[in-house]
């Protein structure tokens, strides 16, 4: 077990559990993904396509007296979640299952991130506003331009108050006697904030 003690999130990659077959939102996104998210101690949090877990345990380190679901339908997903879970000291409630169906029994949420939406993001969108509370808040994050057009689209037409931004991160790696920079794929992050009273 190594509880996470400092109060900042960005809880370095190397300290999760891995598996290369299961996607993990890397540091840097992550901590601008969990800003975006703005968080308080007692929300209500989905992480949807929660892979090996990395955001859902940091939304629970932060919503400490609240409960955080982490949706995922890989098998090796889960695995990972459950460990990482014990190893961080954190209490996730694990989905096991494809979204929108593994959404419809859950309590209402304050907070909603999306990580992946497995190719059925109109109905994962159409579920996630059913469910997100008054004042609640999106967070979706997409490495396609598909994705990021279509859930554009389709919150802009809910009257969401939405925000896109595009990050670019290249993180220095040592190549023989000199270091370069490593470029990483562009994540589209967009938020977006429910009008509905």
């Amino acid at each position: 077990m190594s509880k996470w003690i400092y109060k900042t999130f960005g809880i370095p990659d190397e300290e999760f559990i891995r598996d290369q077959g299961v996607p993990m939102t890397k540091n840097e996104i992550r901590v601008l993904s969990l800003s975006k998210l703005r968080l308080f101690s007692e929300a209500t949090v989905y992480d949807v396509g929660a892979g090996s877990g990395s955001v859902a345990i940091e939304c629970k380190l932060l919503a400490n007296s609240g409960r955080v679901y982490a949706i995922e339908k890989n098998p090796q997903g889960i695995d990972l979640i459950r460990k990482n879970s014990e190893k961080f000291v954190v209490e996730i409630d694990i989905i096991e299952g494809t979204a929108p169906q593994a959404i419809m029994d859950l309590p209402e949420a304050d907070r909603i991130f999306i990580g992946g939406s497995g190719g059925n993001l109109q109905d994962v969108l159409e579920i996630c506003h059913k469910k997100l509370k008054p004042g609640g808040r999106l967070v979706i994050n997409s490495v396609t331009l598909g994705t990021a057009a279509e859930a554009f689209k389709i919150l802009n037409a809910k009257n969401y108050t939405l925000e896109a931004v595009q990050v670019n991160i290249a993180v220095a790696s040592q190549r023989g006697k000199v270091e370069l920079w490593q470029a990483r794929n562009p994540v589209t992050i967009i938020t977006a904030d429910t009008n509905r009273q």
